[in-house]
């Protein structure tokens, strides 16, 4: 297997599955029979512009504020040959200051050094951001639309002005038992 998996004496069959999991970019989605792995990049250039003069039109919208379940991610892997704890760590001050220190410890075994347990607590981190939903926009059909991409909302009924979000759901809409017809497409927005 690559990269290279340990199975430690003693871990149990679902835990080391949940670790080799662990490896994988922060998703795995479908299309149809398809899967796809999808890496989260905090610096993802925009994909599409809802709302504003000249881009796509927002018809109804509903926002949420909301923060990860942890705001704190630490790290641990073990210990090295001079029985120094191998750990990293990650914090959003932001978070803690608005709602409080919010930790999870994640224990990982196949981490050799300092630097690749604090490259996971800053991925363990981004995905709980980015799995938390941030709202809705109806709009008109955009066939370019996929799952995770980057989109930027300005909505001046809302107040929202050039706020970043992540694509997190898809669903069409059509109605023709309504005149005029109705055909639009709800647009799930979570975090960048």
């Amino acid at each position: 297997m690559k990269p290279a998996f340990l199975v430690h004496p003693g871990q149990d069959l679902r835990g080391a599955v949940l670790s080799a999991l662990s490896k994988v970019p922060d998703f795995v989605y479908w299309e149809q029979s398809t899967p796809y792995v999808k890496e989260l990049a905090s610096d993802e250039s925009c994909d599409y512009t809802y709302g504003g003069s000249g881009n796509h039109v927002i018809i109804a919208s509903r926002y949420a504020v909301c923060s990860p379940g942890y705001d704190h991610i630490e790290v641990f892997a073990g210990v090295d040959e001079y029985g120094i704890p191998t750990f990293g760590d990650e914090v959003d001050y932001h978070d803690v200051d608005l709602i409080g220190h919010r930790l999870q410890k994640v224990y990982d075994y196949s981490y050799d050094t300092d630097a690749e347990c604090d490259d996971r607590a800053v991925a363990q981190l981004r995905k709980h951001d980015a799995a938390k939903k941030r709202g809705e926009i109806e709009t008109l059909p955009n066939v370019g639309l996929q799952l995770f991409d980057v989109v930027t909302v300005t909505d001046a009924r809302a107040g929202v002005s050039s706020q970043v979000y992540r694509v997190r759901g898809i669903e069409e809409r059509y109605d023709t038992t309504k005149e005029p017809m109705v055909y639009g497409q709800r647009v799930g927005l979570g975090g960048r």
